[in-house]
């Protein structure tokens, strides 16, 4: 199992991990957040998916839903997203 194919049975896991992909645009006229304030919560949704999309796909192979193996290269994949992704967050 791969992390797209987990997207496509979960919609809440399709949405952190778009998160952390950055493909998620966040309205922020209509969430009225200052300018200054943005880049602060771009890292913090960032940071909240690693750790939720880390956590699920433990979750799953702990209930044996998933492969161990699978579930060792979707954290491994998740990692190589979070740090290339983190240079977009952190300017």
């Amino acid at each position: 199992m791969t992390l797209k194919e987990l997207a496509a049975r979960s919609a809440s896991f399709n949405v952190r991990l778009h998160n952390l992909q950055g493909v998620s645009i966040v309205d922020w006229g209509r969430m009225k957040i200052p300018e200054e304030d943005r880049p602060a919560l771009l890292r913090q949704m960032h940071r909240d998916s690693v750790v939720w999309l880390y956590g699920y796909i433990a979750a799953l192979a702990d209930r044996k839903l998933v492969d161990k193996g699978d579930a060792e290269r979707m954290h491994c994949e998740l990692l190589y997203l979070h740090e290339k992704h983190s240079s977009i967050v952190n300017y």
